[in-house]
């Protein structure tokens, strides 16, 4: 059982350097970039420089902000709308492979138990056919099969801590999207400066 570990182990390391990276890329500073908002753009003046200076920020929130400069001349409502759906495209990517690292933190300690059922089912069978004359080499396989114990419960551990980390960093992502968004509505209605 060793074998599926292997590949957990790797896809859950693939999987944990992916994320920090495009994580990484999407949190930017939203007051930073809407104060650079507030420089470039009046309202109902041009909004091409206030979207590339979002287009150069980037990140999800970036995208949303570029989205709801190009309707500014629109009403709140059709503002809102645009960076919703902007907001709605983004969350695919920020939740991507989450559901993966799940379900190696629930089946990793699942293989290592089999395993280990699988190894002392062996011992206890070279034990039956041998006799108990040799008990080195009966610890030795009950040692042996619990190595696979070991490496579930340690994937499972360090798959729960990423998970546990990426969601709460997708999480705050999310709700600054919301309130920067609410924050450049209400700077491109007029309803605060």
């Amino acid at each position: 059982m060793m074998y599926p570990l292997i590949f957990c182990s790797i896809l859950l390391l693939g999987i944990i350097i992916e994320r920090a990276i495009v994580l990484k890329k999407s949190s930017i500073d939203g007051d930073e970039l809407l104060d650079e908002v507030k420089k470039v753009f009046t309202v109902g003046g041009d909004p091409g420089p206030a979207m590339k200076v979002a287009q150069e920020f980037g990140g999800p929130i970036g995208r949303m902000f570029a989205r709801g400069l190009k309707n500014s001349a629109r009403s709140a409502d059709a503002i809102e709308m645009a960076m919703e759906q902007e907001a709605a495209n983004e969350m695919p990517a920020l939740e991507a492979n989450l559901p993966i690292v799940k379900t190696v933190v629930n089946i990793a300690p699942l293989l290592g138990l089999l395993g280990t059922i699988a190894g002392m089912i062996t011992a206890f069978r070279a034990a039956s056919q041998q006799g108990l004359s040799n008990p080195t080499q009966i610890l030795g396989g009950i040692s042996e099969a619990l190595i696979s114990t070991a490496t579930g419960i340690t994937l499972a551990v360090i798959g729960f801590l990423a998970y546990n980390y990426f969601a709460n960093v997708s999480k705050k992502i999310v709700e600054d999207m919301e309130y920067y968004g609410a924050e450049l509505v209400n700077y491109l209605t007029g309803r605060i400066d």
